[in-house]
């Protein structure tokens, strides 16, 4: 192997610390072999030991002793520059290239310390060893060296064996095993070219494609063949955009994922986009989508290193973002008014309707099918307000005074909706009144919470149990989540160094789907690279037993809280890579930012309400709140 250990250095061997991510580069590489099989075996009947071992085996065309020295250990090889084409091909089968940058072959250092290769062609088989240790030897010896790395020949020979390639990672670096049902879900969306001509197994257990697409569980979708982007025209895209029937779950990234040659190239991603109102960007909670665009890995190479993001500020990229930016606003747009005819559907199903509206006689199911229907149609409302509203008009219909209010405003000119409007309005603002007291209650808990970050050790155990009784503050959607006591507990029975300094303690909430663990650290700490590496170790626990309580089959998600991360490179790209396997790092001053951009978006839906409605109880209110300093903690000058 041909390198220079610096300009490898800079590379990143590390960069690959995902394990789907790492297994990911050799499925693509069986996919270039022309395999029509990979099998991915991760033990799970013994421990993590010196012995432990995952492998990936192919079926592809394997590699002579020749190919392996020419062409596969030329670190950064660009295969398809090199062959003058960016097909494989063998008989009648082809393929387009997924390699590109040629360092594939190093992802097992991500995770591993030894990657072993066994790969057989033509009736003669090499088996040779990779060692990440090795190579740092030689750098440290001599960093400026530009040298060359001779893996160890384990052996070779002539052999009965069909063709393929077996990668063994060896040495890895992790305490807990691996969770094969955590790499199948991840492994499932980064690859479109799942079908019977190639298949790929983990324990046995096939990948299928209904694993990776979402589109058949979308509510609302659109489809592109063959669009063309850009003014001239000159590139095309296809896939899909739309939105499932309820939020994405925690276990699938929600935003719209691109591809280039079946493999992932920008894991999904909304680029910051928030139109149409509250009930706009609600939509992109229930956002997914799937683009494909060859063009990304063809003539220029426009994909980062990692491959997991596009360059997206250059050409054609850029007009790749701008097309799908357009979409994705356009459907949030468009989202409230079908979401609420669906509601209106789903209305007329529910039990109190059927119970109460349609025993009713004709004129007044009218009337009660008139108000349902405007209000499904008025706008800003969650589902929860839309079925409360449907139960309260499903026993007020019943209630003669009810039944007048609707009779009067049906003898009104019905075609001039006024009188209509004037009653939603005063739901509206009533709604929107319960909505402020909510925001403003949270107003004054954030207000308690910065006092309790800036005492810092004063009153540190009030600041734990806030926050879990807050949760809200780390992640705006944790409105409704439990305390889990006893996955808490887990950590501290298999850990020595749960109690440390600059520990505040641990929270664990959860809900069906998904169990987060919250690492608070004292509002003064640093987070280093130990702090990550150990809470790593927690969340990779509490996956490795994810089939036992209580963990109960659930997504596993981490969250380390602290005042800030400390600047190093080798910090910033752990705490990059983490946030691609669900563990997130979060500032003090973010969580403060976040509660400030949050109200925000509330406050300027009830200034658009006040405005609309006329209502000067709402627009005192909103006064108050100003006067309180409401105003000021959203503009960031509180």
């Amino acid at each position: 192997m041909r390198f220079d250990l610096n300009v490898l250095k800079h590379l990143g061997l590390k960069m690959y610390t995902n394990l789907p991510a790492v297994i990911s580069e050799y499925v693509a590489n069986a996919w270039d072999a022309l395999a029509e099989t990979v099998h991915v075996e991760i033990p799970q009947n013994e421990s993590m030991n010196p012995d432990y071992e995952i492998k990936i085996i192919d079926d592809g065309t394997g590699m002579t002793k020749r190919e392996i020295n020419d062409e596969f250990l030329v670190v950064g090889r660009n295969r398809r520059q090199d062959e003058g084409k960016d097909v494989v091909e063998i008989e009648d089968k082809e393929r387009k290239v997924m390699g590109r940058k040629g360092i594939g072959k190093l992802a097992g250092f991500g995770v591993a310390d030894i990657v072993q290769l066994r790969t057989v062609k033509n009736g003669e088989f090499v088996e040779f060893e990779l060692d990440y240790g090795e190579m740092r030897e030689q750098a440290r010896e001599d960093p400026n060296a530009t040298t060359t790395y001779n893996p160890e020949i384990i052996a070779e020979g002539e052999t009965n064996e069909s063709s393929g390639t077996e990668v063994t990672l060896r040495n890895l670096d992790r305490d807990q095993r691996p969770n094969p049902e955590y790499v199948v879900q991840r492994l499932s969306r980064r690859f479109s070219v799942l079908s019977d001509d190639f298949q790929v197994f983990v324990n046995g257990e096939e990948i299928k494609g209904t694993q990776r697409n979402l589109k058949e569980r979308c509510q609302f979708k659109r489809e592109y063949n063959n669009v063309a982007i850009g003014s001239d025209g000159k590139y095309t895209i296809d896939g899909w955009i739309g939105t499932l029937k309820n939020p994405v779950p925690d276990n699938i990234e929600g935003g719209v994922a691109v591809m280039a040659r079946g493999k992932t190239v920008q894991t999904p991603i909304t680029f910051g986009v928030a139109e149409g109102g509250t009930r706009g960007q609600m939509a992109l909670q229930y956002l997914v989508g799937e683009v494909h665009a060859d063009f990304l890995d063809e003539e220029e190479d426009l994909i980062a290193t990692h491959r997991t993001e596009v360059l997206w500020e250059k050409e054609p990229a850029k007009h790749l973002r701008e097309f799908i930016v357009a979409e994705i606003e356009e459907i949030c747009s468009e989202w409230p008014e079908k979401r609420r005819d669906e509601q209106m559907e789903e209305i007329r199903e529910e039990e109190p309707y059927e119970r109460y509206i349609n025993p009713l006689d004709e004129k007044e199911r009218e009337l009660a099918d008139k108000f349902l229907g405007k209000l499904a149609k008025q706008g800003d409302y969650d589902d929860d307000t839309i079925g409360e509203m449907a139960s309260y008009v499903s026993s007020g219909v019943q209630q003669k005074s009810f039944r007048d209010l609707l009779k009067k405003i049906e003898q009104s000119d019905i075609s001039n909706t006024e009188r209509l409007v004037e009653l939603f309005d005063q739901y509206e603002v009533l709604d929107a009144m319960n909505s402020l007291r909510i925001v403003r209650g949270r107003y004054y808990a954030i207000q308690k919470f910065e006092t309790l970050v800036e005492h810092g050790d004063a009153d540190i155990d009030d600041l734990h149990g806030f926050v879990g009784d807050n949760p809200w503050l780390i992640d705006p959607r944790w409105d409704y989540l439990d305390e889990e006591l006893d996955v808490r507990q887990e950590i501290h029975d298999n850990f020595n160094d749960t109690k440390i300094e600059s520990r505040v303690g641990f929270i664990s909430l959860g809900d069906g789907d998904t169990v987060r663990l919250v690492d608070i650290r004292h509002p003064n700490h640093v987070i280093n690279a130990e702090d990550l590496s150990q809470f790593k170790s927690y969340i990779d626990y509490l996956r490795s037993v994810s089939d036992l309580p209580p963990i109960d089959n659930r997504e596993v998600e981490g969250y380390l809280v602290a005042k800030e991360a400390k600047e190093s490179r080798e910090v910033e790209n752990e705490i990059r890579r983490m946030k691609m396997d669900d563990m997130r790092i979060r500032s003090y001053d973010e969580i403060k930012d976040i509660a400030r951009r949050s109200h925000k978006a509330f406050l300027q839906v009830f200034e658009r309400k006040a405005e609309r409605t006329d209502s000067q109880m709402l627009r005192t209110h909103l006064n108050e709140g100003g006067q309180l300093g409401l105003d000021d903690f959203v503009a960031g000058e509180f």
